[in-house]
């Protein structure tokens, strides 16, 4: 993925933005959360064709089953490649909470947007990562 140069700015303000934002399926869930995440670095649009397709947990199951996709860790892999398991600044991981997978990104610290709303997450909650680079 190409990013801009002020890659690390523009994602710490996509993270003080994102606090106030709460969590809505199909608007602002994990997995929009992460591919808002690569749009606000310099990226591409990872989830375009998903994007206000679903509006609860069970639409976005139905959409990943959709792509064949029966994980988390399936449908981010068709995104975004295979995870290299690098965990850096800017990385996108997917990290358990509460049991849950949820996707997510690395800016000092793990960082997951949950149904709680944005959440710092332990480094060891990190179950896989791709650093995009």
């Amino acid at each position: 993925m190409k990013r801009t140069n002020d890659w690390p700015t523009e994602l710490a303000n996509f993270l003080l933005k994102t606090r106030k934002t709460p969590f809505k399926w199909g608007e602002n869930d994990c997995c929009l959360f992460a591919a808002n995440a690569i749009i606000a670095m310099g990226g591409q649009d990872v989830a375009e064709d998903v994007r206000g397709r679903y509006k609860t947990a069970i639409g976005a199951h139905r959409i990943m089953k959709k792509f064949g996709a029966n994980s988390l860790t399936e449908l981010l892999k068709q995104r975004l490649g295979r995870p290299d398991g690098f965990i850096t600044r800017g990385a996108i991981v997917i990290v358990e909470s509460e049991g849950e997978q949820v996707a997510g990104v690395f800016y000092q610290k793990p960082w997951a947007l949950t149904e709680k709303g944005l959440q710092g997450m332990p480094f060891e909650s990190v179950i896989q990562s791709w650093s995009l680079s």
